[in-house]
């Protein structure tokens, strides 16, 4: 896949996440004087960098323009022809109008390319806020229907317009858009391909009963409301005929409740389609309350068959409860939860679905975990997982063992070793082998399995790092599989940057479906040999009144956050040398700064006030069937002038 330009910086950032206010931070009280590190006695000066020889200026407001040059293939793309693309992106800040950005690319080969123009967090009278965005957009959504559910909520990208309206204060928010729906392209330009249909929606959220000791909470009850309208919309890229086009509206009534201790929320969905007879309605609640180290949940859903969001698809013909639980100690971590479930069309009989798991950490160098996932419901399934992690002189070595028992899927058995070696610092070598087998399945034979992989971070002098991924995967049937993705970064100078990447993959990916009966139904295509590459000049400048950290005043030192979003294939929870990073997926800073991490899954924070943080990733820009770990929320101390680094998993609805 493809990757998205790193991080702007900090004060650049111009999403703001559902439900919290996108405040910018603008500096125009900010003392003359910046952040001054003291000078302890005694302690050799920093060695000075030559490259740094240019002047920042602080006159006028706070601004950031990226200008970059790409050179590439496109990802699978079998002719493999070369393209040049370039590249937008600029921001300001201004004190009474918020945020001003542009994001744009464009391929003069194919003429293919994206514009985006945003204004954010615009102060008006009465303490509203207001935002625009034109162009290729995510639509906005009330923050409660964002947040993390049994039952998802589907969403997609348009090329059209948008408006958000929040009073923080007053527990508000409006929002309404609209335009063609598409998907996105990849480097060297991220163009947009145009889907049949238009959608419009809009929504609103209103927070009832607040605490008016603090306007800001999210404690007391919410009531959301959101709507959206697809008029010939399509479940193919190019309709052949007229069935293929499809008019359809769906709405949602949701209310919540949060205190101290629990939360509650519930959601009626009603759908109608020109495909269907009549309309499609269903409806979900969730629960949960905290005891101590122990969190408990309930709920119920019932999902009509056939519906859908607007035509995108949606878990149907569904009707069941849940319970779960999970307790967490420093030295026990435990969680399991159980659906009852069963078919309303009467296409499948009763069944249920359960999944539990447990680590325990014996000592600082030793950690054992178990897990299983039963499924008798729409075809039975079992998978079970056992795995031993620990330390010793070499590094961290794992030791992982599982079990996949399907009637509608290969019997499958794994055994793989996991070692991350010790190495110096600003260095990364992980690894993994393998070795599996296959049970003969529908006229397919018996297969025996064996994989290695390596994974590889490391320094090039001060300014240029290479980081890399191998993996190959072999056969007794004489099937085999090789993937490698190397990139290299080289910053010439503070606005200078280099950064080239090869990607090359031979044969086939095997797919490996969710055992979840409620995961949303996701086509399957499982790619084919690629091989591309794509080289970025990358031109930076920062100008205007000191850069504020974020959380913090302009007066305030900072640290920095960087880190990784990757696919937790085996639900370990920690990044194996097989397991790649998700791109594409959008991180929040204490719910109010957003960045998108690249083709690797990594994303940055420059420039962080210090003190406790909190990392978030966005459910709903995951790829289906994956899903966040605990609600997505990753907290992190940030100390002066260091950097904390995190690896986030996300992982499969099992």
């Amino acid at each position: 896949m493809g990757a998205l330009p790193p991080a702007l910086p900090v004060w650049a950032q111009t999403s703001s996440a559902p439900g919290a206010s996108p405040a910018a931070t603008t500096s125009q009280d900010a003392p003359a004087t910046g952040y001054v590190d003291r000078v302890l006695e005694g302690l050799p000066p920093e060695p000075t960098d030559d490259a740094e020889g240019y002047a920042y200026d602080r006159e006028g407001w706070p601004r950031f323009l990226r200008l970059e040059t790409r050179l590439g293939t496109q990802p699978f793309d079998q002719a493999r022809k070369t393209r040049l693309g370039y590249g937008i992106y600029g921001l300001l800040e201004t004190p009474n109008h918020g945020t001003l950005s542009i994001d744009g690319t464009y391929a003069p080969s194919d003429s293919s390319g994206t514009l985006t123009l945003r204004q954010r967090a615009m102060p008006l009278s009465g303490g509203w806020l207001m935002s625009n965005e034109l162009g290729v957009i995510n639509p906005p959504a009330p923050g409660i229907l964002r947040l993390p559910a049994r039952i998802y909520l589907p969403s997609t990208i348009v090329q059209g317009l948008s408006t958000e309206w929040e009073n923080p204060g007053q527990g508000l928010q409006l929002q309404a858009s609209t335009g063609e729906p598409g998907r996105l392209d990849f480097l060297p330009a991220n163009g947009f391909r145009k889907l049949p249909g238009q959608r419009s929606s809009f929504g609103g959220q209103w927070r009832l009963h607040a605490d008016q000791s603090n306007p800001l909470s999210n404690q007391g009850w919410t009531l959301a409301v959101q709507h959206e309208d697809a008029r010939g919309v399509s479940n193919v890229d190019v309709p052949a005929q007229a069935s293929d086009i499809v008019d359809a509206n769906s709405s949602l009534l949701a209310l919540r409740h949060e205190g101290a201790e629990h939360r509650v929320q519930g959601q009626v969905l009603r759908t109608q389609a020109n495909n269907v007879t009549g309309s499609r309605s269903g409806f979900w609640v969730d629960s949960e309350w905290d005891d101590g180290p122990r969190r408990h949940g309930v709920g119920a859903y019932r999902l009509e068959e056939g519906l859908t969001w607007a035509n995108l698809p949606l878990a149907n013909d569904l009707v069941g409860a849940y319970a779960r639980t999970s307790w967490r100690t420093r030295q026990w971590s435990a969680e399991g939860s159980i659906d009852w479930l069963d078919s309303i069309s009467g296409r499948s009989g009763s069944g249920f679905f359960a999944t539990g798991s447990a680590r325990w950490r014996i000592n600082r160098d030793h950690t054992l975990g178990a897990g299983t996932t039963v499924r008798r419901f729409g075809g039975d399934a079992w998978s079970t997982y056992g795995d031993w992690r620990f330390q010793n002189g070499w590094g961290t070595s794992g030791l992982r063992l599982e079990f996949v028992n399907s009637n509608t899927e290969s019997d499958s058995r794994w055994l793989t070793w996991d070692q991350e070696w010790r190495v110096p610092q600003s260095w990364s070598v992980s690894t993994s082998l393998g070795t599996g087998a296959y049970d003969a399945y529908l006229g397919r034979p018996r297969e025996s399995v064996w994989n290695a992989a390596l994974s590889v971070s490391a320094p090039i002098g001060s300014k240029a790092s290479v980081r890399g991924n191998i993996s190959t995967e072999h056969s007794d049937t004489g099937q085999s599989r090789h993937s490698m993705n190397v990139g290299t970064q080289w910053r010439i100078d503070p606005r200078w940057s280099l950064d080239a990447y090869y990607n090359r993959s031979t044969g086939r990916s095997r797919f490996n479906p969710s055992l979840d009966p409620l995961a949303p139904p996701v086509t399957v295509i499982v790619p084919d040999s690629d091989r591309s590459f794509y080289a970025v000049l990358r031109y930076e400048l920062e100008a205007g009144s000191r850069n504020v950290p974020l959380g913090g005043r302009a007066a305030d030192g900072g640290g920095r956050i960087e880190g990784t979003v990757y696919f937790d294939a085996n639900r370990s929870g920690t990044q194996e040398a097989s397991e790649q990073g998700v791109p594409n997926v959008t991180v929040f800073l204490d719910n109010r700064y957003a960045v998108r991490t690249d083709s690797q899954g990594r994303f940055e924070f420059p420039f962080v006030a210090g003190g406790p943080r909190v990392v978030t990733v966005r459910g709903d820009t995951l790829p289906l069937p994956w899903n966040v770990v605990d609600q997505g929320q990753t907290q992190v101390d940030v100390r002066l002038r260091e950097s904390a680094t995190l690896s986030i998993p996300v992982q499969r609805n099992e």
